[in-house]
């Protein structure tokens, strides 16, 4: 009798454990097949740009874009001083990535050269395609974080 209300007992944990082990399992099936929104999924700083825009369609120069990652800052005439400031703070972010900084090129362009591109900072895939887009606030801690991690999970460029 008493070896009986062991094994009852030891099956009845058995089931338990298995059964809070199935929950979490259950709860992704249950929202994913009735679509819940669980979570947007998007952690990057700047705008994702869906989809992304290929060279041939904003114009750039596949000499200057392609091969690394580029960040461009895109003026709208000549560079003043507030462009010069902008165009230091991204090579100071240039070179806060450490080892990685050779994987990615700082460069300016001006509003008759790329006509399609508004104004900010637009970051460029290796193969020329435009990524991600930053307004001149998002210049800094923003656009760094989010370069380290693409640079993280990236094996291009």
């Amino acid at each position: 009798m008493e070896g009986t209300q062991k094994t009852t007992s030891s099956r009845l944990t058995l089931w338990s454990i298995w059964l809070l082990a199935l929950l979490p399992l259950v709860g992704a099936v249950l929202a994913y097949g009735l679509q819940l929104p669980v979570t947007s999924g998007s952690i990057n700083q700047g705008e994702l740009l869906e989809p992304v825009r290929p060279l041939s369609h904003w114009g750039g120069d596949a000499d200057r874009f392609t091969g690394h990652w580029t960040l461009v800052l895109k003026g709208d005439g000549q560079c003043d001083s507030d462009c010069e400031q902008q165009l230091e703070r991204m090579r100071s972010v240039h070179d806060a990535l450490g080892r990685d900084a050779d994987r990615v090129r700082v460069q300016t362009v001006q509003a008759p050269a790329v006509p399609s591109l508004g104004s900010g900072i637009w970051l460029v895939d290796p193969y020329g395609n435009l990524v991600l887009h930053y307004t001149r606030e998002q210049l800094g801690e923003p656009l760094l974080q989010d370069l380290k991690r693409l640079l993280k999970i990236s094996k291009v460029g």
